[in-house]
C-alpha cells in the first residue's frame, strides 16, 4: 500500500466503520465505567473488613459486608455478560461491514488482479486478516476500559496515581523496541499461512493429476515442509511475545513493589492502616492491570496492524477498468463491432499489435491462430475485462468505455471451454442467465440447447444437484447447460470460445446443433481449433503473434495457401508436397485473402 499510515491513522480509519454505531460505543464505555466502579468497590470493602470488622469484631457489619459482596458479584456478573455480548456484537457488525465492502470491492477489480494473485492470499485477507480488524476493535475497547479505570483512580487519589505513571515512559520505550520486530515477524507468519493455503487449494484442485502421476508422497513431503516453516515462524513470534510480556511485566510490577514497600513502612509507623494499604495496592494494581496486559496484547496489536495493512491494501486498489459518469445504458444494441488499431499489453508483454477489424450486425466470424496469438484477449477486451493499451473498440459506433459496464455485458453471451458451474440444481444454474426467468423459460432454454431430454432422465430432473464444479454432469451436458444459460440471457453478441475442443464427436455434434439454433440473427464470434467447425461462418480471421494476418471465407483462405491453409493441411493430413509448395510467412501488415 502506498504511503504507510501511522497507528493512529489506521485506528481512525478502522473506527470509520464504527461511526454508525457510535451510540453503541458510548453505551459500552458507560458500561465499562460501571464495571470498573463495581470492581473498585471491592477493595474498599476489604479495607472496612480489616480495619473495622476484624479489629472491632463487629459481626453485624460482617454480615452486611458479605451481603454487599454477594450483591455486587451478581450485579457485576449480569452487567459483564451483557457487556461481553454487546461488545462481540459490535465487533461482528464492524467485521461484516468490512468483509462486505472488501468482497464487493474485489468483485469490481479487473481480471488482471485475480490472475496475478494467489487464491490463498486473497482468501487469507478475506477471512483471517479481516478478523484481525476485529482484534483491533477489541484492543480499542480495552483502551476505553483503561481510560475508565484511570478516571476512577485519579478521582480516588490523584497524587499516587500520577506517581505510579512515572514508569509509563519505560513501558513506551519497551513497546517501541518490540513492536517493529513483532510486526515484521507476524507478516512472515501470515505470508507463510497464505502460501500454505494456496498450496492446499492447488493440490485439491489437481488431485486427479496427483493420483495419475503417483505424486501423493511428493505432495505430502511438500506440505510437511511448508507446515514446518510456518511452525518455525510462529514459534519465533511466540518467543518475541514472551520477551515483550516479561520485560513489560517487570516494568509495571516495579511501581507496585515500591508502593507496597512504602505503604508497609507507613503502616509500621502508624501513618496508614493495614486496610488502607490493601485497598491502595489493589487500586493501583487495577490501574496497572490493563497496562501490564498490553505487554501480552502487544502481539495482538502488531498482528492487527499487519492485518489492517493487508485489508486496506486491497481496499485501496482501484479497478483498471473504470466506468465513466453518466455512462450509456441501452436496453438493446444492434451488434456492430469495430476494433480500431487495438493493441494490448499484459505488463510489459504486448500480446496484440494494432488489430483492426469490423463485424456487421448478425455476422458470424471465426477466429483461429496458435496458442498465445491473442484470440482470447480479443474476447476479454470486447467484454471489457480489460481496456486496450492503445486504440479503441466500438459497439454500434460508440466506444465501449462510454457504456455502462453492466449494460454492456448484458448484451454479451460467452460460452467457453471451461464451463463455470455451481453446486446448485440444474434449474438454478440455468437461471443464472436471467435471474427473473420462470420454470417455463428454463425448460424452453434447455430444449433449445438439447439438454431437456437428458434432464428428464435425472432422478430429480431440474431439481437435481449437479455437485461441485458440475461433477454429476458429463462434458457435453455441462456445455449444453452453459448454452441454455446463454439462451436465457438472450444476448445480442454471442462469443463461443473453444467450447467444443474437449468434447467427443457425438457430443460436439449435439453442441454444434445447439450453437446453430442460438446464433441465428446474432453477431457471433467463434474461436476454434477444429477448423471443420468454421465451414459455415461468414468470415474467418487468422491471428498470429498478436496481429491479424489473414481474413476471408473458408474456401478463400484454403485457396490463399497461407497460414490457415497450412493449419488445415496439418489438421486433415493433406499431402506434404502440397504444404511444402506454399511455405508460410507471417506478414507484418494485414493480409486480406483474395
Amino acid at each position: 500500500m502506498e504511503g504507510k499510515e501511522g497507528t493512529t491513522a489506521k485506528a481512525v480509519r478502522v473506527l470509520r466503520y464504527a461511526r454508525q454505531y457510535w451510540h453503541r460505543v458510548l453505551w459500552l464505555f458507560c458500561l465499562s465505567l460501571i464495571l470498573v466502579i463495581l470492581a473498585l468497590v471491592g477493595p474498599y470493602l476489604v479495607k472496612i473488613l480489616i480495619d473495622d470488622v476484624l479489629v472491632n469484631k463487629n459481626l453485624t457489619l460482617l454480615v452486611a459486608l458479605m451481603l454487599i459482596f454477594v450483591g455486587i458479584f451478581f450485579v457485576k456478573s449480569l452487567i459483564q455478560i451483557y457487556y461481553n455480548y454487546q461488545t462481540e456484537a459490535l465487533e461482528e457488525r464492524i467485521v461484516l461491514d468490512v468483509k462486505t465492502q472488501l468482497y464487493g470491492h474485489l468483485e469490481m477489480l479487473d481480471l488482471g488482479f485475480f490472475y496475478s494473485r494467489k487464491l490463498g492470499d486473497i482468501l487469507t485477507r478475506m477471512d483471517d486478516d479481516v478478523y484481525g480488524i476485529q482484534n483491533f476493535i477489541n484492543i480499542l475497547m480495552n483502551v476505553l476500559t483503561a481510560v475508565a479505570i484511570l478516571i476512577v483512580c485519579l478521582h480516588l487519589n490523584w497524587r499516587v496515581t500520577l506517581a505510579s505513571l512515572t514508569f509509563f515512559p519505560f513501558y513506551i520505550v519497551a513497546q517501541r523496541y518490540f513492536s517493529g520486530r513483532i510486526k515484521h515477524q507476524k507478516e512472515k507468519v501470515i505470508r507463510r499461512g497464505a502460501a500454505l493455503l494456496s498450496f492446499l487449494e492447488e493440490g485439491f484442485t489437481a488431485i486427479k493429476a496427483i493420483k495419475t502421476f503417483l505424486l501423493e508422497q511428493l505432495e505430502l513431503r511438500r506440505y510437511t515442509s511448508q507446515s514446518k516453516q510456518l511452525i518455525r515462524e510462529d514459534l519465533r513470534l511466540n518467543l518475541l511475545s514472551s520477551y515483550s510480556s516479561t520485560i513489560v511485566g517487570f516494568i509495571t510490577f516495579t511501581p507496585l513493589l515500591i508502593i507496597l514497600w512504602y505503604g508497609s513502612f507507613k503502616v509500621i509507623t502508624g501513618a496508614l492502616t493495614v486496610g488502607s494499604l490493601m485497598a491502595l495496592y489493589t487500586y493501583i494494581g487495577k490501574l496497572f492491570g490493563p497496562i501490564s496486559a498490553l505487554g501480552s496484547i502487544n502481539v495482538a496489536i502488531q498482528s492487527a496492524l499487519v492485518s489492517v495493512d493487508r485489508v486496506f491494501e486491497f481496499l485501496d486498489l482501484r479497478p483498471k477498468v473504470q466506468q465513466i459518469p453518466n455512462a450509456l445504458n441501452p436496453d438493446h444494441v444492434r451488434g456492430a463491432i469495430r476494433f480500431e488499431n487495438v493493441s494490448f499489453r499484459y505488463g510489459t508483454e504486448e500480446v496484440l499489435h494494432g488489430v483492426g477489424l469490423s463485424l456487421a450486425p448478425g455476422e458470424h466470424v471465426g477466429i483461429v491462430g496458435p496458442s498465445g496469438s491473442g484470440k482470447s484477449t480479443l474476447v476479454n477486451l470486447l467484454c471489457r475485462f480489460y481496456d486496450p493499451s492503445d486504440g479503441r473498440i466500438l459497439l454500434d459506433n460508440r466506444d465501449l468505455r462510454s457504456y455502462n459496464i453492466a449494460a454492456l455485458r448484458k448484451q454479451l453471451g460467452v460460452i467457453s471451454q471451461d464451463v463455470i458451474l455451481f453446486n446448485a440444481t440444474v434449474a438454478e444454474n440455468i437461471r443464472l442467465g436471467n435471474l427473473h426467468a420462470g420454470e417455463q423459460d428454463i425448460v424452453r432454454a434447455a430444449k433449445l440447447s438439447g439438454l431437456h431430454a437428458t434432464v428428464q432422465q435425472f432422478p430429480k430432473k431440474y431439481h437435481m444437484m449437479i455437485g461441485e464444479r458440475g461433477v454429476n454432469l458429463s462434458g457435453g451436458e455441462a456445455q449444453r447447460l452453459a448454452i441454455a444459460r446463454v439462451i436465457l440471457k438472450n444476448p445480442t453478441v454471442l462469443i463461443i470460445d473453444e467450447a467444443t475442443s474437449a468434447l467427443d464427436a457425438e457430443s460436439e455434434a449435439k453442441v454444434q446443433k445447439a450453437f446453430a439454433a442460438i446464433s441465428a440473427g446474432k453477431t457471433t464470434i467463434t474461436i476454434a481449433h477444429r477448423l471443420s467447425t468454421l465451414k459455415q461462418v461468414d468470415r474467418i480471421l487468422v491471428l498470429s503473434q498478436g496481429k491479424l494476418v489473414e481474413e476471408g471465407t473458408f474456401n478463400e483462405l484454403i485457396k490463399h495457401k497461407g497460414i490457415f491453409s497450412r493449419y488445415y493441411a496439418l489438421q486433415f493430413r493433406a499431402p506434404k508436397s502440397d504444404v511444402l509448395k506454399h511455405p508460410v510467412e507471417v506478414p507484418g501488415k494485414l493480409a486480406v485473402a483474395a
